[in-house]
Order: structure tokens, then sequence, then C-alpha cells
């Protein structure tokens, strides 16, 4: 960091948002990724990347070295597709991590593997939107992951919405309930990615 280039230049800045039609009101995750790829091409400095929830720290070595030596071990492991449903013992693993975080008891059999969250959503929010024909509505607990709401239109369902600045505690326990009273609710999805919101829910 020095002098010169902190802070930056506002007429730089205004450019870059003009040109990408970025209003910072309403900013996406991946609008601000654009923004600051453009920032730190401009100006020559690296940002510290929070955007996607990746500080960018290195990752810890155990983690390689132990990928490097089960290839090894396994030369047919990249060329063999895992079961549909998942590693048993991976599903067993999902089972024990949901029991000690959350305290609720969960068959392996359902524990189902996804290649993210995204997938994971975009799949629990296909079943549930559609397990009866009038429960197509979606109840998201904002903020939340953006993405989700994109998701929900391509598979052609409905949304609802809690603003949880509004509702905590019982305030939101007793406005979840009346959602779920029209029967139109097949699901609830609180996609909490941290960011740029970090809020938690306490136990209450």
């Amino acid at each position: 960091m020095n002098d010169v280039t902190f802070p930056l230049e506002l007429a730089v800045l205004d450019r870059l948002l003009q040109f990408n039609e970025i209003d910072l009101y309403t900013v996406s995750i991946r609008e601000l990724g654009i923004l600051v790829n453009e920032l730190e091409t401009h100006f020559g400095v690296e940002f510290i990347r929070m955007e996607f929830g990746i500080p960018g720290l290195l990752a810890e070595r155990i983690g390689p070295e132990e990928e490097i030596r089960v290839l090894k071990d396994q030369q047919k492991l990249p060329s063999t597709y895992p079961p549909f449903d998942g590693v048993p013992r991976l599903k067993k693993a999902a089972a024990l991590f949901v029991k000690k975080f959350l305290n609720v008891d969960v068959f392996s059999e359902n524990c189902v593997p996804t290649v993210g969250a995204m997938h994971g959503c975009l799949i629990s929010m296909a079943i549930a939107g559609r397990r009866t024909e009038k429960s197509d509505t979606i109840l998201f607990l904002d903020p939340g992951f953006p993405v989700n709401k994109l998701q929900i239109k391509f598979l052609g369902l409905k949304t609802e919405s809690i603003d949880m600045y509004d509702y905590r505690g019982n305030k939101l326990l007793k406005k979840i309930k009346e959602k779920f009273s029209s029967g139109e609710i097949g699901g609830i999805l609180w996609s909490n990615p941290n960011n740029p919101a970090w809020v938690c829910l306490e136990e209450e």
C-alpha cells in the first residue's frame, strides 16, 4: 500500500462503475468481483478477496499431500465414478456431522452428495417445491444468497420472503408459522454465506 494508490482515485472508480453499469446499492457478488478485478488491473494492487468468502489463504499442506497420496495408492480412482448416491463412509460422516452440529438424527441414506451449496439448494428446492401441487412456493429467510432466487425462476417456482432484520427469536418463528399456514410453502431456505450480511441465528 502506498500514498499514491490509496485512497483510490474517485474519477477512475466512477468510470468503472458507469462502464460496468454497477449500482453500489444493489451490487451483486459477481459484479463486485468484476469491479475489484478491474481496480487491481488499473492500479496494480492486490486486494484481499472476500466477495466469495475466500480470504486467499494458502491451503493447509495436509490436504493436498493426502490427495496426492490417495491418487498414487489408488491409480484407478481418477477413472472411476463414485456411487450415484454417494460414498457410504462419507454419507455416514455427513449424518454424524449433522448430529454433532445440529443435534438432529438423520439416516445416512438421506445424506446426498452434491458439488456444493448451490447445487444442493437447487435440488432441494426442486423437490420441496413439487411435493404437492399447491405447495409450489419456497420461503426465503433474507438476507441470503441471491443466486438461489435466480434458481427459483429457472425452476418455475414461486417465492416468499422474510427479512430477518425485522424478525428475530419468537417473532421470527411466529412469522414463519404465519407463512406456512397458507399451505403454499413447500420448503424454507436460509442459504447464509455470511457475506455481506455477517448475521447468525441464536438458539432461540
